[in-house]
């Protein structure tokens, strides 16, 4: 008996399943399933800047100042003393003095402080992917009969 080169329901002039070249072999094409994982991108949401302004109260201590007059008085030198005896007079009139203070003068000034930027940053993570793949198995059939 030939061995059949073809599965059952296969013809053998088909040249699609055509014998080898040494018809004492039978073969056949196994498959498996292989896992195939490409990655895409979308859309996970969004992220906007948004400016406003919003008061504050501050408190800050300032030291000011003012002038208070003082009499100070003090002896009269000789040369005044000598003035006086001798007759003269002495000089009469007025003298002034002028007296200051500080004042807080408060004001505001905006001034750049900051710059605020949003930037994408890439995350990475890993994932175990499950997933059932199939292959094909040959098993070798033998309908063996005893030798009589």
């Amino acid at each position: 008996m030939a061995v059949q080169n073809t599965a059952p329901g296969q013809d053998s002039r088909d040249p699609r399943h055509a014998a080898a070249p040494d018809d004492e072999h039978a073969s056949v094409i196994r498959h498996e399933e292989r896992l195939v994982i490409n990655r895409e991108e979308e859309v996970a949401g969004r992220a906007r800047l948004r400016k406003y302004v919003v008061s504050e109260p501050v408190r800050q201590e300032v030291t000011l100042a003012s002038e208070e007059a003082n009499v100070v008085r003090t002896p009269i030198t000789e040369e005044e003393r000598q003035a006086f005896l001798d007759g003269r007079e002495l000089p009469v009139g007025e003298d002034e003095l002028i007296l200051y203070r500080t004042e807080p003068v408060v004001q505001t000034m905006r001034v750049p402080y900051q710059r605020v930027r949003l930037v994408a940053e890439r995350v990475e993570r890993t994932e175990v992917i499950e997933e059932t793949l199939r292959k094909e198995r040959v098993d070798i059939e033998t309908d063996e009969r005893p030798a009589h």
